[in-house]
């Protein structure tokens, strides 16, 4: 049996919102001007937290950069659905994994659009692609199999595909459904899928 989880102390609803109020700061500071021109002490005015207070949860804006990506695209993580190969989709039924990047991103469109689209993208799109390989390949294959050359070749092929497509989608005001466009990844070029 396992022993319940233990509500959270108020140290930990305040780390938790400091975290997010910070994150906050940088993502309306982005908005702006270019990350190079934003400084710690320009995010902490933002937040109304004090620099001693960034610098016990962060090195640096890139260190909390770096923390906010990963926490984002951890959302697109599957939870916990059996894992199906490639062949096992079909434009009628596209990979759950890209649906749930769309949705992502149209919850949370002024975010990907800074990071996809926006000026010093370069980490974000690295880190996105990553985390859609991850997502193909575990479910291209059982776990702990070696994936083949073919394999990782398609996976980041998917992954410079979903990319690309998600920068147009949203700098045209994402005018396809989350899952008209993933199943657009699966159709023959130039096919549109049906509304």
């Amino acid at each position: 049996m396992n022993a319940p989880k233990a509500a959270p102390t108020q140290g930990d609803l305040r780390v938790r919102r400091t975290r997010k109020l910070l994150w906050e700061a940088l993502l309306a500071l982005l908005a702006e001007r270019p990350l190079e021109e934003i400084t710690v002490k320009d995010i902490c005015e933002r937040a109304m937290a004090h620099r001693t207070t960034f610098y016990k949860h962060y090195e640096d804006k890139y260190d909390l950069l770096e923390q906010g990506m990963r926490q984002a695209l951890d959302a697109l993580a599957p939870p916990g659905e059996e894992h199906k190969p490639p062949s096992a989709f079909s434009i009628d039924q596209p990979p759950p994994y890209f649906v749930r990047l769309f949705e992502h991103a149209a919850r949370h469109q002024q975010f990907y659009a800074l990071m996809v689209c926006g000026e010093g993208n370069a980490r974000f799109q690295r880190l996105i692609r990553e985390k859609i390989v991850a997502m193909a390949s575990s479910a291209a294959a059982p776990a702990g199999q070696r994936h083949d050359l073919a394999l990782a070749m398609h996976a980041q092929y998917v992954a410079g595909a979903t990319v690309s497509l998600l920068a147009w989608w949203l700098g045209n005001d994402m005018p396809l459904t989350p899952r008209q466009m993933a199943q657009y990844l699966l159709a023959p070029h130039g096919s549109l899928p049906t509304r």
